[in-house]
């Protein structure tokens, strides 16, 4: 029987662990050579390859075809070095790794290695992520899920230090990369990431970088050594660079020596301030991610409970000390930061499979803790790994590229949204202006990141095949859904509204000149332009609506105007609330988010505790005049005093081409719904638990009504972009 391991493949050290199930903890697996973690560079000496300590020491003496630090460039398929006239990309040296790790767990411990996971830095985009499945592959692993190094780590130290409603911030500073994550630890062993950032450009080696600069710039004032003359020097001084960082972790001055037959011999001091000064600004880097987390969680130092340091560059004592400086808080080394993530990921590969989450595109799918959510426990330890259950964010929003309302540029519409709890699967609509023919093509672009589409990453390009031309020339309304699974990785379907089956995708190459991007969109015909939307909600707010018939109400009607961010145009909301009188809460406003405050701001009976009011009168003052689409929405719960004239009232509005559309729950009379609504949707009598699916249906049928009054050429231009329905940019 073979086992499952955790595979930490790091930028400057990889490591092994495996979870001894009989003691309930992850243990590291150590080497043949009796080492707990195995130093990433690899050395081709002939038809040999080495792999570990022996490739790092002929690294350091400057022995060549030795290679070092590519999980940096990840996801590139540049030739990262060449050996023997044989390019090698990140992939193929990842995969030699890892395949080496495999190695050595299956001749020390006797056992196959049946499947593993493998670790990531959480801000890895698609490309880093598939290109790390790549190598797994091709190093013959099965990989059960890549998993974000900091949750790994969060799981190691839960183990052991486990309190209930603790906010943990890690901060993982690596060879390479750098991740930040807030971690809540819940109830019932439930560890939640609650937002991650981060630079998988940032990382120990640039620490490197800057002392290798610092100490050519020594060489060159002391003893006037150049690199430009000396090319020998800038070898030493960054074989050097490491040993200088390792004394000044625990001493205030690091001596070192230089010798070459270029050069000859050179000898100097680091000093630990020249050191903190000339690399003061990348640690600053890193500060300024955790606020930025924090920042966008409504959160603050003092809101978490503790800083927990993983990566081998947080033995940096420059680290500590600035983090207590701006945080308040001494950071934890509770684990070692150089096995935490491994030991992490031996824990995971045994967790269960979460099943997706399905999200609202456009809104995570987990609530931002502005505040703590209880007191935090006395700290525990766990009595067995698999108690633990996490679930982990994604780092990136997906989106696509579409066309802004006004139809003038070109935009990057979120579809699942950058912290949204995987897996995770969103869906958004979008209006598509189709030729005559019955087999129109589409372009979906496929976007990782918020920026402009320019800015974000293209991660993948398709054409959209079968979408069929409507007779009556309304828009083709088509549905893409992204699933977001537990690698990182996203996968694509799109559907034509009112059809069963999905449409045919072809995965085309992404073109290296996006440019046309940045220009003006491509523009639709006029005839084709959707018209504006108006809305008017009138609520019940009589004595029988108190308690949970109202907090539904409100809770639909915020659902609602969430759903009309997908109409075209920049919809406009009013809000009435009714009872013995009718009172307007909002005015027609195309703040959305401002509507909704206005919507959770409507109170039990203060317009009244009775029904003696209708609100039809201001639903027609605020519609008269608007242009385009107008609509009244009516929640109604029992009978009103004088539902007669309220008939008229909504009579009235349907003279003047308002639509009316009646809800109702309780005792309302379903003839009175009927008998206010126009016609153009049915009226609804439903359950109160029934409401917010009430609302979106609504919002859909909305979407998709076209009213005579609304004129359609015969002939619509096809445009080759998405429209984003609602989106402004």
């Amino acid at each position: 029987m073979g086992i499952k391991i955790g595979i930490d493949l790091g930028t400057t050290f990889s490591a092994a662990a495996v979870l001894d199930k009989r003691k309930g903890i992850p243990v590291i697996i150590p080497n043949r050579d009796g080492e707990r973690i195995t130093p990433s560079v690899i050395q081709f000496q002939g038809k040999n390859v080495i792999v570990g300590s022996e490739a790092k020491d002929a690294y350091e003496s400057g022995e060549s075809g030795c290679t070092s630090a590519f999980k940096r460039s990840m996801g590139s398929d540049e030739v990262y070095c060449t050996i023997d006239s044989v390019g090698y990309t990140p992939v193929k040296l990842s995969a030699i790794m890892l395949r080496h790790i495999k190695n050595e767990v299956e001749a020390v411990t006797g056992e196959t290695v049946d499947e593993a996971v493998v670790t990531v830095p959480a801000y890895f985009y698609h490309k880093e992520r598939s290109a790390t499945l790549d190598a797994a592959r091709l190093a013959g692993l099965k990989v059960k899920q890549l998993i974000n190094e900091p949750t790994a780590a969060a799981l190691a130290y839960s183990i052991d230090h486990w309190r209930e409603n603790a906010r943990i911030m890690v901060y993982d500073l690596g060879g390479g990369t750098f991740d930040v994550t807030l971690i809540q630890m819940k109830s019932g062993g439930k560890i939640e990431s609650l937002r991650t950032k981060g630079d998988h450009t940032l990382g120990g080696k640039d620490w490197d970088a800057r002392l290798t600069s610092l100490i050519e710039s020594k060489a060159e004032f002391e003893a006037g050594l150049t690199v430009n003359e000396y090319p020998q020097l800038h070898n030493a001084a960054m074989r050097a660079a490491e040993s200088v960082k390792k004394q000044l972790s625990t001493k205030n001055i690091a001596s070192l020596r230089l010798s070459s037959e270029d050069f000859g011999k050179f000898k100097t001091e680091i000093g630990i301030d020249e050191f903190n000064k000339a690399t003061f600004d990348l640690l600053k880097r890193t500060t300024t991610l955790c606020e930025q987390l924090l920042s966008e969680l409504n959160l603050s130092w003092n809101d978490i409970t503790d800083i927990l340091l993983v990566g081998g560059s947080t033995r940096m004592r420059q680290v500590s000390a600035f983090l207590k400086e701006r945080s308040g808080h001494t950071p934890l080394m509770h684990v070692n930061p150089d096995e935490a993530v491994a030991l992490g990921a031996a824990i995971c590969v045994w967790s269960p499979q979460p099943e997706y989450n399905k999200g609202v595109a456009g809104s995570i799918s987990h609530e931002n803790p502005s505040k703590h959510t209880g007191r935090v426990g006395t700290e525990t330890k766990l009595h067995n790994a698999l108690s633990i259950m996490p679930s982990d964010v994604c780092a990136h929003a997906m989106g696509v590229i579409a066309v802004s309302a006004d139809g003038k540029k070109y935009i990057n519409k979120t579809i699942v949204p950058a912290n949204s709890i995987i897996p995770v699967k969103c869906a958004e609509s979008f209006h598509y202006y189709t030729g005559e023919k019955d087999d129109n093509e589409l372009e979906i672009y496929m976007l990782q990141g918020e920026k402009t589409p320019l800015e974000s990453e293209v991660i993948g390009k398709y054409t959209v095949c079968g979408i069929k031309h409507d007779p009556k020339n309304n828009p083709t309304v088509v549905s893409i859904q992204y699933s977001y699974d537990l690698n990182g990785m996203v996968h694509v379907q799109v559907r034509q509204q009112g059809k069963n089956a999905d449409l045919k995708l072809i995965e085309d190459p992404v073109p290296k000149d996006m440019s046309k991007f940045s220009l003006p969109a491509e523009k639709v015909t006029a005839s084709a332009q959707p018209q504006q939307l108006n809305v008017v909600m009138a609520v019940d707010v009589s004595g029988s609506m108190n308690g949970y018939p109202l907090k539904e109400a409100k809770k639909a009607m915020c659902h609602f105007v969430d759903k009309l961010r997908n109409y075209p145009g920049t919809p406009q909301v009013g809000v009435v609330a009714v009872s013995d009188r009718s009172i307007v809460v909002m005015k027609l406003d195309s703040d959305l988010n401002k509507c909704k405050i206005a919507i959770n701001s409507i109170e039990e009976e203060m317009a009244g505790i009775l029904n003696g009011a209708d609100p039809f009168e201001d639903i027609r003052r605020m519609l008269r005049n608007a242009v385009g689409r107008r609509w009244g929405i009516v929640l109604a719960d029992g009978r009103w005093d004088d539902q007669p004239k309220a008939v008229r009232a909504a009579k009235m509005c349907h003279e003047l081409g308002i639509d009316i559309v009646g809800i109702g729950f309780g005792t309302a009379d379903e003839k009175f719904l009927k008998d206010i609504s126009s016609g153009e949707i049915e009226s609804m009598f439903v359950g109160c638990n029934e409401l917010v699916e009430s609302f979106g249906k609504i919002a859909q049928e909305i979407g998709e009504t076209s009213p005579k009054r609304l004129g359609r050429s015969n002939k619509v231009t096809a445009v080759s972009t998405w429209r984003a329905i609602g989106e402004t940019q």
